[in-house]
């Protein structure tokens, strides 16, 4: 109770207290809904794009940030154009595959110079995590029991390039000739005439094992678990560009602490992991059941 005047008024002080408390608690709510904006993680078409989307997600949801996966946004063209407009938060891609997307003149090929010159080829309005230790490289295998079993770089191969029949599996998880051409050639003179396409990476292993083909030509995680098992050549002139993971997103999709998860997948995901969980959703299981368990594995 106060006194005006000498006039008791009862209560007036505790209803000031309530209304200021009251705003203070909705001016709370209101920052706390901006900050718990929902991220919308886009994927493209195919298993490792909705494999690497789960993961991505999952990693943002550990930090209280609610998340949910969007699949099935089309070719990488889309799915930046759904990122630019605002459909989406955030991809994860590849790190040469953007970099060829915004800047197709720059000759970078190591890791790290891919992931500087990508960074400063972006747009304004986006920009990129940190890139994993999973990469998506193009690779060449031969036989190790073949006609080139003691081959052990891409300089000796070279040469024989022009003579050997290449397998290679259809797009969704393997690699177009022209692309293998266009990062060999300059560099080592090759190139390769005769390629064999396969339905799967099972059909194009088995192929080589049996002479059918003379090498394959795959990207390391888009593959599978098989092609951890393969004799890959050594890109000893640094020819094929390096395609880490890497989540390209709009600029303040994310706020510290769901950002510092970007941080523990790029450090913890290799890429043997990754080939084997495209393996295991190719085989049936769910993608987002399979990314769940390897975030469980790794605390996020």
């Amino acid at each position: 109770m106060s006194r005006w005047n000498g006039v008791s008024v009862v209560g007036s002080a505790p209803r000031v207290l309530t209304a200021a408390i009251v705003a203070l608690t909705l001016a709370g709510c209101a920052a706390d809904t901006q900050e718990r904006a929902t991220i919308v993680v886009g994927a493209g078409e195919n298993v490792t794009g909705a494999v690497l989307a789960h993961i991505y997600a999952g990693a943002v949801r550990s930090a209280g940030v609610t998340a949910e996966v969007k699949e099935g946004l089309g070719e990488r063209s889309d799915y930046v154009a759904a990122l630019d407009g605002g459909e989406i938060s955030l991809v994860p891609d590849f790190t040469g595959d953007l970099l060829h997307t915004f800047d197709s003149l720059s000759g970078a090929t190591e890791a790290e110079d891919v992931f500087v010159d990508l960074n400063r080829s972006l747009p304004e309005g986006l920009s990129v995590g940190d890139y994993a230790l999973a990469e998506d490289r193009m690779a060449i295998a031969v036989s190790s029991s073949g006609p080139f079993a003691e081959v052990s770089s891409l300089s000796d191969f070279a040469p024989s390039c022009s003579d050997a029949v290449v397998g290679i599996v259809e797009k969704s998880s393997g690699i177009e000739p022209m692309e293998i051409g266009m990062q060999l050639g300059p560099v080592y003179g090759c190139s390769f005439t005769e390629f064999t396409v396969y339905p799967d990476s099972e059909s194009a292993v088995s192929a080589l094992d049996s002479g059918e083909v003379d090498a394959l030509a795959l990207r390391t995680s888009s593959f599978g678990p098989l092609a951890a098992d393969l004799s890959t050549l050594d890109d000893d002139e640094s020819a094929i560009i390096a395609q880490n993971v890497v989540p390209l997103m709009r600029d303040g999709a994310l706020d510290d602490a769901a950002f510092a998860t970007l941080g523990v997948v790029a450090g913890e995901l290799t890429t043997a992991d990754l080939a084997e969980m495209i393996g295991e959703v190719r085989s049936g299981a769910n993608s987002g059941d399979v990314a769940a368990r390897w975030l469980g594995e790794h605390n996020l």
